[in-house]
């Protein structure tokens, strides 16, 4: 097994197969399918209302943050449990890892459909001394911190909120630098006419800038969204284009010269200008967070798999999900918006039969809402 991202078969290969030697996950009752990148993480049987937000580390075992900061629980997790928007729940996933002796590491994020939803989802394990993160040798039951903030969620055993990537070798060894992303061909990189955009491709920087496209959306006409301060009804992630979105968001239009105000405490969905075309080697991360780009905070590290956006000419923009910190805060059209890093996969995954959900997305929220019509 090469360095980088495992791909599916390599995923695969590492789940507990009906002859039971040594693999990495043990699912208890949920499969387990891997996406082309990563792989979704289902929500066990128990869940705990937490004091604040806490996490594991060398002496503290998960267990020690139930004992010490639960409010409540162990609860059972039954199909439609509400997670009110505000509080923080501490939810036993229905997996088990054994990294031992694999030297395999994993990284986790929530799901695209979850984090335009502004529900944080962080990854714990006993080993851990960060969030959404395994490190080589990690080995028991996983759990998710989850901490709606706009919506209140429902949710139920097998609910699968957050995704892991597993890969081999330090990221440093698989994550491209600029100067060497300049040999791509075709460039991953277009603009909205498929042009390849390599910005300055020299040096040894590992991330590449994506900027904010504040023009009307070619099938809404919006530029962005932005959650109301009231949203309607807790929202259930697993149902397909089934609320209006006109209970949950308010469109902004933005007109050409002017800009958007950032309001404290909100949640924005915008897309970038820069769009994806990744062949089947690479996959993609956004950096969540840094101060040098202004009183944000992009919410959630977004994976982008291998091949996203390679069905279109003009390629695919990513999302970003915005939330404003303490500081009103204006936002210009072209502004630098988030820095993505290109990682490399320890081998190409094949092509897929059907086109990823967000394939042929523009502003779109979560896969939960009707099209705005």
């Amino acid at each position: 097994m090469a360095v980088g991202i495992l791909c599916p078969a390599e995923i695969e290969g590492q789940l507990m197969p009906s002859g039971g030697h040594h693999r990495v996950f043990r699912p208890s009752n949920q499969p387990l399918k891997p996406d082309l990148s990563a792989i979704d993480l289902p929500l066990g049987n128990r869940f705990w209302v937490m004091k604040g937000s806490c996490r594991s580390g060398p002496d503290l075992s998960v267990s020690d943050l139930q004992r010490y900061f639960a409010q409540e629980g162990p609860r059972e997790l039954s199909a439609g449990t509400t997670l009110e928007k505000g509080k923080v729940y501490l939810i036993e996933l229905d997996i088990e890892v054994d990294l031992a002796g694999t030297r395999i590491q994993g990284k986790s994020t929530g799901r695209s459909s979850i984090g335009r939803l502004d529900v944080l989802v962080r990854l714990l394990c006993d080993q851990g001394r960060e969030f959404d993160r395994l490190p080589e040798n990690a080995k028991g039951r996983l759990f998710v911190e989850v901490a709606p903030i706009t919506f209140s969620l429902l949710v139920g055993p097998g609910t699968r909120l957050s995704q892991l990537r597993l890969y081999r070798g330090s990221e440093e060894l698989f994550t491209l630098p600029r100067e060497a992303l300049q040999y791509e061909d075709p460039f991953p990189v277009v603009d909205c006419q498929g042009a390849p955009l390599a910005h300055d491709c020299h040096g040894r920087e590992t991330t590449f800038p994506f900027s904010l496209d504040l023009s009307p959306d070619p099938v809404s006409g919006f530029s962005c969204y932005v959650a109301k301060r009231e949203p309607g009804e807790p929202v259930d992630p697993d149902r397909k284009a089934h609320y209006d979105p006109r209970d949950f968001w308010e469109p902004v239009v933005w007109e050409r010269g002017r800009y958007l105000h950032l309001e404290t405490n909100r949640l924005y969905i915008l897309r970038s200008k820069e769009r994806l075309r990744l062949p089947g080697h690479l996959a993609v991360e956004c950096q969540t967070y840094t101060e040098t780009l202004g009183e944000w905070r992009i919410e959630y590290a977004g994976f982008a798999h291998p091949w996203f956006g390679h069905s279109r000419e003009n390629g695919t923009p990513i999302i970003f999900e915005v939330r404003g910190h303490n500081v009103p805060t204006i936002l210009r059209d072209g502004l630098q918006l988030g820095k993505v890093m290109f990682r490399r996969m320890s081998r190409p995954t094949p092509h897929p039969t059907d086109p990823p959900q967000y394939e042929t997305q523009e502003l779109k929220l979560s896969s939960c809402f009707k099209p705005w019509a």
